[in-house]
């Protein structure tokens, strides 16, 4: 046995999630234009097991038709990975499992950048720029202009008391 496994049963400590019940790696997609990340992870929820159930509400539990949740990871097309913590896919499919789903993360082909691609970007932030900038001088003159002003009377300042 190992030292992590006598902390674990010194300290009580056990998994909040069964690792058993994720089926990992499955590819879904067989064409001529498959690829190495059609692939999909499913996570199964936990089968509840009750000794005070009889066996006609253990069958009853197992005939209940569960629903699936699917998730594709984020990343807008070019970037993650549905093993990603940080792109929340497994995450969020153990927390399916969890409360009682069947969670299915799929991860997909991302596209290729391109210099066409860059370059759509950085016009599209130059677009953003300059609309917020414009946006900005309307807001700051208009409230320049808009704002009640004081009249100020010559008169009484020039006045020699």
């Amino acid at each position: 046995m190992s030292y992590l496994y006598d902390i674990k049963r010194v300290f009580h400590l056990t998994l909040k999630y069964d690792q058993s019940l994720i089926i990992g790696n499955i590819i879904y997609f067989f064409g001529s234009d498959a690829h190495v990340n059609h692939k999909l992870d499913i996570f199964l929820p936990f089968a509840n097991v009750n000794s005070a159930t009889t066996s006609n509400e253990q069958q009853e539990i197992a005939e209940k038709q569960i629903p699936i949740i699917v998730h594709i990871h984020s990343g807008g097309w070019v970037r993650g990975s549905r093993t990603s913590e940080w792109r929340s896919g497994p995450t969020v499919g153990r927390t399916c499992a969890r409360e009682g789903f069947v969670g299915v993360i799929v991860s997909y082909r991302v596209a290729r950048t391109s210099l066409i691609s860059l370059l759509d970007l950085l016009y599209f932030s130059w677009q953003l720029i300059t609309g917020y900038i414009a946006f900005m001088t309307i807001v700051y003159a208009y409230n320049f202009f808009s704002k009640v002003r004081i009249p100020v009377h010559v008169e009484h300042v020039s006045e020699n008391r």
